[in-house]
């Protein structure tokens, strides 16, 4: 690690230690009790010891309570702090005398109140961890998901362990990116939420997902940072290691004055951050469904610079509109050798079809025997580095005559065995209703299949990843 801090001893915890529990949820509190987060971890089936602090209680939930940290008969991994904000200073001192590896501060109440007192508080947790072998996160953050070690921060949230790490100042955005994760089929390594940044910032957790054998790829939610170049060097040094996918917010007036009532962040000008990606490589999205969309690209496709691109649509309206988005998202769409468009001819018919690229060829995905010849054919074309295969959801419930999804996915597979190194990306439109996109997404994706929910997505995704895969070649060539 590049940080003194050293963010990762004792993490993913072996143990937990929760202080501020009460005896019951009696609580009608409008955010996660200490109560609430201890059955969070037994209800995800967290392995570990969990230890409840209590001074006035000897067990909550037939589980051993402690009156403080300190009492606790283990070194503890991760300390869950929900006290009262003006309880924390002293819960922290009690946490260093007891050698815990990490807190993390659920409280809010700090600086990001913008109060005087609140800027106080944060001085005081700082000055009393600084030096320490102790790691803070927060405050005002939700922790961490951890599948590998059945550990989460929300109720009833997917479980399903992957390639992908997360790091967020937003707790609501950790929640959404899981959801939105989930629902096509994208699995997680480690989201961490760490709030305010008081003592562990971005870079932080950036250098320890960089260092994380669990972690292809890393998305995050950023509002702002305290050390700008510190930032800067931890993103174009993992960059060349790992993608690296930003979502950055506060870029404007309202979002920047947003951003300080929430976690404390100096947003910054966007002229200055527009800089930031082009120095350092990370991926700029403007979304957690865009995030999740372009890290579809980078967890099924090969390194590739090319973003030449045969597109199949159906119909002349889609056609049009295909040619346009791939413009507007940088896409090129090249005309096709009269070598290929010859070759294609052997195949299908021009009787409402068309053969110029964007292709108007609906017979390629209602008839898999033309599509079986008409793919290849397109990337043997030099001038073509992808497909582009649009898909509408009508198909997936016509039935006989038209394929199955099942059929569609065999094939499909087939195909991008062929055809090696050129992918083939598979925009699902929303043409009907009966059953949401991402339900195909999700399918194709989990048979190992590039999948998008929309024909644009799909555009921008590729985008992103091309130009990525462009930084890292120039970068390291």
């Amino acid at each position: 690690m590049s940080n003194s801090n050293g963010f990762g001893k004792g993490f993913p915890p072996k143990n937990i230690a929760i202080v501020g529990v009460s005896r019951t949820d009696h609580f009608q509190h409008p955010g996660y009790t200490g109560y609430r987060l201890l059955q969070i971890l037994k209800d995800g089936g967290f392995s570990g010891n969990i230890y409840p602090v209590n001074p006035k209680a000897d067990f909550i939930d037939g589980l051993r309570a402690y009156p403080t940290v300190s009492a606790i008969p283990e070194p503890v991994d991760l300390v869950i702090v929900t006290v009262p904000a003006h309880i924390v200073p002293q819960t922290v001192e009690d946490c260093v005398a007891a050698g815990a590896a990490n807190v993390q501060i659920c409280t809010s109440g700090f600086a990001e109140t913008g109060q005087e007192g609140g800027q106080q508080l944060s001085n005081e947790v700082l000055q009393i961890a600084q030096g320490q072998d102790i790691r803070v996160v927060g405050p005002n953050c939700m922790g961490f998901h951890v599948p590998s070690a059945k550990m989460q921060m929300f109720e009833e949230m997917p479980m399903n362990h992957g390639p992908m790490g997360f790091l967020s100042q937003s707790g609501g955005h950790a929640r959404v990116f899981l959801l939105n994760a989930e629902n096509v089929g994208i699995g997680v390594s480690k989201v961490i939420s760490y709030g305010n940044a008081l003592m562990l910032d971005a870079p932080d957790f950036l250098d320890y997902l960089a260092d994380d054998p669990e972690t292809r790829i890393i998305g995050m939610y950023l509002e702002g940072i305290k050390d700008g170049r510190r930032f800067a060097d931890a993103v174009q040094r993992v960059s060349l290691k790992k993608p690296v996918i930003i979502w950055k917010g506060g870029l404007t007036e309202a979002g920047a004055r947003a951003a300080r009532s929430h976690t404390a962040s100096l947003a910054g000008e966007k002229q200055v951050w527009e800089a930031f990606f082009k120095q350092t490589g990370a991926i700029k999205v403007g979304s957690i469904e865009e995030m999740v969309e372009t890290a579809i690209s980078f967890l099924n496709l090969k390194p590739s610079t090319g973003r030449r691109a045969a597109v199949i649509s159906a119909g002349g309206g889609d056609t049009v509109a295909a040619g346009d988005m791939c413009a507007e998202e940088g896409i090129e769409v090249p005309s096709l050798s009269l070598h290929t468009q010859n070759s294609l001819l052997e195949h299908v018919y021009l009787i409402n079809q068309g053969i110029m690229n964007p292709l108007d060829l609906p017979i390629v995905v209602h008839d898999l025997s033309i599509m079986r010849q008409a793919i290849p054919v397109l990337a043997d074309d030099p001038q073509i580095d992808a497909i582009i295969l649009r898909i509408g959801s009508l198909l997936f419930v016509l039935g006989d005559p038209f394929p199955t999804k099942d059929e569609v996915i065999e094939c499909l597979l087939e195909l991008q065995q062929q055809i090696g190194d050129k992918p083939i990306l598979i925009p699902i439109t929303n043409d009907t209703k009966e059953e949401p996109v991402d339900i195909h997404v999700r399918d194709l994706r989990e048979a190992g299949l590039t999948a998008y929910a929309s024909f644009r997505g799909a555009c921008r995704a590729f985008h992103r990843f091309t130009t990525y895969h462009r930084y890292v070649s120039e970068s390291t060539g």
